[in-house]
């Protein structure tokens, strides 16, 4: 019997990306209720469909823009209603980014710290409260950049350093409650358009093509999503504080504690 199995759990940004991977692994664990919200319904009605196919899992969609606080309580009702409590809310949300510091404008910082950040503050305000009855699980999906600050990400290891920060804080307020919170970080994940995401930036101009690359060009292989799903959700089970992928770059967080400047180094001679 799986653990999530009769249970209701939410996936933000459940409709493309990994968010997908995961809303995928959760409809096949033979979940009561599974709740899918992104801003684009289009998106989202054709994810349910597909889902529909492979699942009994009753498979709920809700269009919210997560940074409109007045969207997501708009949701958070729609979700109490259909499910009531939640075992589970998983917030996959984010947006990458490339360039260089000398160009980085505060108007695309703040964005980037919208998506990413505020998206998640906005929702564990929004479902914890539906959270506490099952002494359920939220998941955050961070990413290595938010432990390290390579070269040329322009301001996205920024936002995600806030989202680790907004991490640990949730983490130790929602102890209280039972509630865990589990951030997960991980390196590149496979896709698609790997390499060439970026192109259209205005700021890429100025940065070595191979920072282009997953990673800022760092010397890792894209991580399978699907096999990555089911790491995300073993973490949120067993209740980890934060899980990071690959493991090896438990390595690095480490040596960076220890020493700044050899964690600058080897990531000097590791990404782009």
């Amino acid at each position: 019997m799986s653990y999530w199995q009769d249970g209701a759990a939410l996936v933000c940004g459940g409709s493309s990306g990994l968010g997908l991977a995961i809303a995928e692994q959760l409809a096949q664990q033979r979940l009561k209720h599974l709740i899918l919200i992104a801003r684009d319904e289009a998106k989202l009605e054709a994810t349910r469909a597909a889902l529909s196919r492979k699942t009994t899992t009753d498979i709920t969609i809700i269009p919210a823009d997560l940074v409109d606080f007045e969207s997501v309580l708009n949701a958070a009702k729609l979700v109490e209603a259909k499910a009531g409590n939640l075992q589970l809310v998983v917030q996959a949300i984010g947006k990458s980014d490339r360039g260089n510091l000398a160009e980085l404008s505060r108007e695309h910082l703040l964005q980037l710290v919208d998506v990413n950040v505020v998206t998640s503050l906005h929702a564990i305000r929004a479902f914890s409260p539906l959270l506490v009855p099952s002494q359920g699980h939220i998941v955050l999906i961070g990413s290595l950049a938010g432990l390290f600050a390579p070269r040329f990400l322009g301001g996205y290891a920024i936002a995600k350093h806030g989202l680790t920060a907004l991490a640990q804080q949730a983490r130790l307020e929602l102890s209280s409650q039972r509630v865990s919170v589990t951030l997960c970080c991980p390196g590149p994940i496979a896709r698609p358009d790997a390499g060439s995401r970026y192109d259209d930036l205005p700021t890429v101009g100025s940065i070595p093509p191979e920072a282009r690359l997953p990673g800022g060009g760092a010397k890792l292989s894209g991580l399978a999503p699907d096999r990555l799903a089911i790491e995300i959700l073993m973490a949120a089970r067993h209740r980890r504080s934060i899980a990071i992928f690959p493991r090896r770059a438990w390595w690095l967080r480490f040596l960076s504690a220890c020493s700044p400047q050899l964690g600058d180094s080897i990531l000097q001679n590791r990404t782009s």
